[in-house]
């Protein structure tokens, strides 16, 4: 079932209208000179914006992760809202529903996984927090020993006062701050300098670096066997190179869910706020 708010954006026109509003919410104004005065250009699929004072043109999808794209802004809106389900949506589903290859569909997620994933590297965890080891992936005989499909993760919380989560960040340790089932305190180090306020309350005695850890954090670990479940469900088991982008996407709804921010209109708003990235930069993030 599509999210409802999808029947907004069924045809070209509905869509260029929302972009127009969400680029120019004040009016259209020209980026080179200010001015608010313009002709449209409709010559093309998609209009074209041009000064009537410099003669700037403006195009509807520039500095959007949709520029450059050939795939129709009703597809790509549906796309959005499926990802804002609770589950997320796979590449193999996406293409059935939209009707465009693997490959672009495969592309239209992570582009969208891109733009989340900048998002939560903002995100600066502060007031009390705790950070607890987990790991993604599971080998059919799991033992107390690393196994290759086992990707080690750690978990970030900021806390409210009766101690819950009103927060979370998940960042896939590299395996140089691995050691066993621990993360080293270089790992931890690092989570810290990143996504942990200097001014933060937190024991870094209590952090659970390792994933059999007599003290462990609930919530956190509550958190993180849930985000493995919906991986797994949704995905079928992921590698190494593109988890994190994963992480990030299950990150950013979760936050939101925390935040009771409507998530539809919130990832539009970051999809048509973020800037284009090609295929080759996806495929060769590591």
């Amino acid at each position: 079932m599509i999210d409802f708010a999808i029947e907004q954006f069924e045809s070209e026109q509905s869509c260029t209208e929302f972009i127009f509003r969400s680029k120019w919410p004040e009016g259209y104004q020209c980026s080179r000179c200010g001015s608010g005065d313009y002709y449209t250009i409709t010559s093309r699929r998609l209009p074209l914006f041009e000064c009537r004072n410099c003669n700037y043109q403006a195009s509807l999808l520039t500095g959007t992760i949709m520029e450059g794209s050939r795939t129709s802004l009703p597809k790509w809106f549906t796309a959005i809202g499926l990802v804002t389900r609770e589950r997320g949506i796979s590449a193999l589903e996406l293409c059935k529903i939209i009707e465009v290859t693997y490959k672009t569909a495969w592309l239209i997620l992570h582009k969208i996984r891109c733009a989340m994933s900048l998002s939560e590297g903002e995100t600066v965890l502060c007031g009390i927090v705790r950070i607890h080891a987990a790991c993604y992936g599971r080998p059919h005989n799991p033992s107390f020993l690393h196994h290759p499909q086992e990707h080690p993760i750690l978990v970030g919380a900021m806390l409210d006062g009766n101690g819950l989560p009103i927060r979370v960040k998940f960042e896939k340790v590299d395996l140089a701050d691995f050691r066993g089932h621990a993360v080293l305190r270089s790992g931890i180090a690092s989570f810290q300098e990143q996504f942990v306020d200097s001014t933060s309350t937190y024991d870094v005695q209590s952090i659970p670096a390792a994933r059999f850890a007599v003290k462990r954090f609930p919530p956190i670990l509550k958190i993180a066997r849930q985000a493995c479940s919906v991986l797994n469900k949704t995905y079928h088991g992921l590698g190494p190179k593109h988890l994190q982008a994963y992480l990030d996407e299950f990150g950013y709804r979760f936050n939101l869910s925390l935040q009771q921010c409507p998530p539809f209109p919130s990832l539009a708003k970051l999809c048509l706020t973020s800037s284009r990235i090609t295929y080759r930069a996806l495929t060769q993030c590591a």
